[in-house]
């Protein structure tokens, strides 16, 4: 097996059951019981030291060798209570008798250890369940023998609780514990009945068995008496039974010799007592050599015979052979590999406790101890010994050793715990160790006690003179600035540490740190020299030209995206392979691949996208416990609501845009990082500038805040777009004037940026400030630029479709496009823009597109503003309007007359009409000036009309246009295309056309003539899902029918075949009677022969397969 963590080597008898001893007393009952645990989810074995846990478990697991039922051992120690370290053995358990399981759990476990991700065990576990399920085919059993030693860790009770919660089916847990559990989760289990409780009155020997332990495994005979003696006396504990048969064999004694033994013992009841009697009578019948050989290596945590000679001064030859003489004199000693041993638990103890009168002898040994582990690179088990002999300068030393590769595998509390166990002046004395208390504060977000540690390694290494730990400790003060995205103060410190790597051999450092200065510079909104430093770096290791997270975001801010964009989706789909094999990558604050691909979405306008994006993105950060790239989450999923108007209300998604920013803000200051508000204060001033009943106050104010942060962290790019939201607010608010100066400041920060699409977003606000203003020439200079710059960039998602970074509506832009195309500014561009947004021929253009609904209700919109039924003034307004919407032609202005005012003198509709027309025109056109033409009506002489050009969208065209093209597709057979097409149509029919001028002759052959194309398409659609056995939607579609037109008697033929092909004949048949009653009813006729006929088939035995629909 090989190791799970580079640091950790997994010993192989820790995952395999001890051998069991020769004089081991097989206890059927006993066995039996435990066998119980294949019954239950949760097994706890509970009793205190001695009580034979671990020889009763070893006894059942060698009693099943077999592969059913499979048996994984565990044995915990107390280095285990780190939770890597627990779960490399859990993996390692499992995977020595299932070599087949997957490798997931244990790359996942190695992957997150080396970034440091000790927030993510879970995901270890959650890998591990799904692991196991593939793996086991029979009922099976987890055994953690000396779970006591690890169940203390709040981390590692979590995993073991979360690990039984979900167990697969066949698996079973038994916990092996000195100390009682208790936990919501098992009370919850055992009021289930899934937990079993195996106590120490089953562990405990009886009258009985006490004498079969004596007679058949110590080969001494006990009367009844003698053992019911030994019974009150010990009640039944194992070692102190086997404590008795070693003083009797010991001294020599005759048979009656367990009773004269006890009676010499202690008067006290305590079993500890009796136990120390016990052990000083066994330790003191001991020869010498082995009674002082045990008592050195008591201080030892585990033996090995180089260790033991260590500490002995005796040769390892003897130290083995020792090791071999109380392995063969049974005294208390476990085997955990080959020359691999440890005392049993509460024997060890009692070695112990003499040295307490000793405390010089004890450090003494536990020098020499530390000194052989360092020898042997074993840190971790140095450091316990030398730091047991007060030798903290060494102590200290050992974990320079392996603090760093430690806090990279993730083991941050054992690092933390040992730096604890040094004294302050220790500490203070070496820089190192300082660095990593900073590590472990940046790496647990206490940002300014880790600046607080790096600052004082600083100092250190300064006193010192050595440039090279000076550059670590300026590195680490950096990271904080980084991390927190403060490039302003991380600046002057990286190019110090920066020039600290001058004539340093490491150029691995030296490359790192030209990283780190690339990545801030483009914080600061500097991408060429970020891209610069890049490369150096890239030279330094000899690499040719690549892709990672700087060079992305360098593309995401010197306007880049779609570059950005495919080479963050590859990533993103390496990320969800990797995922599937349950591997999840560490944090990375604000470039998670995601959460970075929805900011460009939004940026691009891919609303769907960017929400989908963003909302990973939170549940990512709650996945890996990262308040930070939560917090980034809610920003973009701000940036995606905003954007999600067309979806919902546009008042409910600034609303929760709002809240999400809030949300962002509020858990940011909890992280106590300022420069996370300065995007949420950009989104704010966007929301609150933008949305329905502009809030410009709270948008300047915002802003304000958000261009403050900017500055003092030194982030020009992230000001340049909170300007930009600010001043764009202006324009939708009517306030051009503001609005240019504002935004001429955020042209400029862009320039400086080398962002183009920035420059294109704030020439297309300032172009509009001036088309409002009426500066002609300014706003030529505006759309040259812009044009430019779109058509070399392709940015012309800018003029098609809502972004983060251009007008709600980006019909907002057209007369700017009118403007550039009278002006012959890139007219070949322009015009390709007017095709793709579908206004080819406009002249006119409001700056909205007009919105109307005539099917089931009549409402208008201007863009997104619905029309207030008070703004028409005039009923003849609304229906002048509707009778233009439903002539589609130019209609002279005696004909709109007659229609409108028929019986009034032609002097009095004329005048009424030109007041109707008037109120029409101020209505659709509030903003058009009195000389202007109307963008949607023209006039030529006495005619009037809709502009054939006019941005105008009519519900009823478009359902035409739908249910047409659908009834073609159907006609040809193609049902796969018209079904959907027909559905279109269907959605946009919402009642009868106008049904306000239901008693206008003007308006009713339109609405006849809509409703009959209504019939025909739900009954080609309805045809079209029961031919394809979907039969519930098809019925929806005949009941529809119904409810227009109840005597449609297609519907109900295709109501009974869809029936009768359900399997449902009795309800076909009640819709025969249904269609025979309402015939008759509504028209006092007979079902069609067809109807008939097809009633007469779904009677008879037949299929239904082949009728026709």
């Amino acid at each position: 097996m090989q190791a799970m963590l580079r640091d950790d080597i997994l010993l192989r008898a820790r995952l395999t059951p001890p051998r069991p001893n020769r004089r081991i007393l097989p206890r059927p009952a006993l066995t039996a019981r435990l066998q119980d645990a294949l019954d239950y989810r949760l097994t706890l074995l509970q009793a205190g030291t001695g009580y034979g846990k671990s020889t009763a478990l070893a006894a059942l697991a060698h009693a099943h060798p077999g592969p059913e039922p499979a048996i994984f051992w565990y044995s915990a120690s107390e280095s285990d209570a780190d939770p890597q370290r627990f779960l490399a053995y859990l993996i390692g358990a499992f995977r020595t008798r299932l070599p087949g399981l997957s490798d997931l759990p244990q790359t996942l476990l190695h992957e997150l250890g080396q970034a440091g991700r000790a927030d993510a065990w879970p995901q270890v576990v959650e890998a591990l369940l799904n692991a196991l399920s593939d793996a086991l085919q029979a009922p099976a059993l987890l055994i953690v023998d000396d779970y006591h030693f690890v169940g203390a860790s709040p981390e590692v009770a979590a995993l073991t609780e979360r690990f039984i919660a979900h167990l697969p089916a066949d698996l079973h847990v038994l916990l092996a514990t000195r100390s009682p559990l208790q936990s919501p989760a098992i009370t919850a289990w055992r009021v289930r009945d899934e937990v079993l409780d195996i106590t120490r009155a089953d562990l405990a020997f009886g009258p009985a068995e006490i004498e079969s332990l004596f007679r058949e495994t110590y080969g001494m005979q006990l009367t009844a008496e003698e053992a019911a003696a030994l019974y009150d006396k010990t009640e039944g504990w194992p070692i102190a039974l086997q404590l008795v048969w070693q003083g009797v064999r010991l001294a020599g004694r005759p048979v009656a010799g367990p009773r004269q033994l006890l009676a010499a013992g202690p008067a006290s009841e305590s079993l500890s007592a009796l136990f120390d009697y016990l052990a000083h009578e066994v330790l003191g019948r001991q020869p010498p050599a082995v009674a002082a050989f045990l008592r050195d290596t008591a201080l030892l945590r585990e033996l090995t015979p180089g260790a033991c000679a260590a500490v002995t001064g005796a040769p390892e030859a003897e130290a083995l052979a020792q090791l071999q003489t109380l392995v063969d004199a049974d005294l208390f000693i476990v085997p955990l590999g080959e020359r691999h041993y440890r005392y049993h638990h509460l024997f060890h103890d009692f070695l112990r406790g003499p040295w307490a009168a000793d405390p010089a002898g004890a450090r003494e040994r536990h020098g020499r101890a530390a000194a052989y582990f360092r020898g042997q690179r074993d840190y971790e088990e140095a450091l316990f010994h030398s730091l047991a002999a007060g030798e903290y300068e060494a102590a200290a030393g050992d974990v320079e050793q392996i603090g760093e590769a430690l806090l990279r595998a993730g083991r941050l509390e054992a690092v933390a715990a040992w730096i604890d166990a040094l004294p302050p002046e220790t500490v203070a004395q070496h820089p190192l160790v300082q660095r990593f208390l900073g590590d472990i504060c940046r790496l647990r977000s206490r940002f300014d006690e880790a600046l607080a540690w790096y600052e004082q390694a600083e100092k250190t290494w300064r006193a010192r003179g050595d440039r090279a730990g000076i550059g670590r400790a300026l590195r680490g003060q950096a990271l904080v600035y980084l991390d927190t995205v403060r490039p302003a103060e991380a600046e002057n410190l990286l190019q110090e540490a920066l020039r600290h790597t001058d004539g340093l051999e490491d150029r691995e450092t030296r490359a790192r740190m030209l990283e780190l200065l690339a990545e801030n510079k483009l914080n600061m909104g500097k991408p060429a020299e970020a891209e610069r430093l890049r490369g150096e770096a890239r030279a330094l290791r000899d690499e040719g030209p690549t892709e990672d997270v700087l060079s992305v975001r360098v593309k995401l801010r010197t306007g880049r995206l779609q570059d950005a964009r495919q080479v963050l989706e590859g990533w993103l789909e390496a990320e969800q392979r990797a995922a599937d094999r349950g591997q999840v990558h560490p944090p990375r604050a604000h470039r998670e691949t995601v959460l970075l691909l929805s900011l460009i979405d939004s940026l691009l306008g891919d609303a769907a996208s960017a929400f989908r994006r963003a909302e990973a993105g939170v549940a990512l950060g709650e996945r890996l416990r990262s308040p930070f790239v939560t917090t980034v989450g809610l920003m973009r999923l701000g940036h995606a609501w905003q954007l999600h108007a067309g979806q919902v209300p546009p008042a409910e998604a600034r609303d929760q845009a709002i809240q999400r920013y809030q949300a962002a803000i509020a858990l940011g200051d909890q992280l106590a990082v300022r420069r996370l508000r300065a995007e949420a204060l950009w989104g704010l001033t966007r929301a609150y500038g933008f949305g329905p009943g502009a809030d410009l106050a709270s948008a300047e104010r915002a802003a304000a805040e958000g261009v403050e942060i900017s500055q003092w962290a030194g982030d020009q790019w992230i000001g340049a777009l909170v300007e930009l939201a600010l001043g764009a607010g202006y324009v939708l608010a009517g306030q051009p004037e503001p609005a240019t100066d504002v935004l001429g400041r955020a042209l400029s920060a862009f320039r400086e940026c080398g962002d183009p699409l920035g420059r294109a977003a704030a020439r297309a606000w300032l172009g509009l400030a001036h088309l409002d203003l009426g500066q002609g020439e300014r706003l030529a200079v505006c759309a040259e630029e812009l044009l430019a710059l779109c058509e070399a960039h392709q940015y012309d998602f800018l003029f098609t479709r809502p972004t983060l970074l251009g007008p709600p509506d980006p019909r907002r832009l057209v007369p700017l496009l009118l403007e550039a195309r009278a002006r012959r500014i890139r007219p070949a561009y322009v015009t390709r823009l007017l095709n793709e947004i579908g206004l080819p021929a406009v002249q006119v253009h409001p700056g909205y597109q007009l919105r109307v609904q005539t099917l089931g209700a009549f409402r208008v919109w201007r863009g997104a503003e619905l029309l207030d039924p008070r703004e028409w003034k005039r009923d003849k307004a609304r229906q002048l309007f509707q009778l233009l919407l439903t002539e589609r032609r130019a209609l002279q202005r005696e004909e709109i007359a007659e229609r409108l005012w028929p019986g009034l003198p032609p002097e009095t509709a004329s005048r009424d009409f030109k007041v109707a027309l008037n109120a029409l025109y101020k209505a659709l056109e509030p903003g058009r000036a009195s000389e202007a033409p109307s963008a949607f009506i023209t006039r030529e002489g006495a005619t009037y009309a809709l502009r054939p050009e006019a941005d105008v969208w009519i519900d009823a065209a478009h359902y035409e246009a739908e249910a047409e093209a659908g009834l073609r597709l159907a006609e040809a057979g193609d049902d796969d295309g018209a079904i959907p097409r027909l559905q279109a149509a269907l959605r946009l029919y919402t009642g009868d056309y106008l049904p306000e001028a239901l008693y206008e002759d003007w308006a009713s052959e339109a609405r006849e003539r809509l409703l009959a194309l209504y019939l025909r398409a739900a009954d080609r659609l309805a045809a079209a899902l029961i031919r394809r056995g979907q039969h519930a939607d098809g019925l929806a579609v005949c009941q529809s029918i119904l409810g227009r037109d109840p005597c449609w008697e297609r519907a109900y033929r295709l109501m009974m075949v869809a029936h009768a092909r359900s399997g449902n004949r009795p309800q076909a048949y009640r819709v025969y009677q249904r269609c025979v009653a309402v015939l008759k009813a509504e028209l006092d006729v007979a079902p069609s022969q067809t109807t008939v006929a097809l009633f007469e088939r779904l009677s008879g035995p037949g299929e239904l397969d082949a009728v026709e629909v």
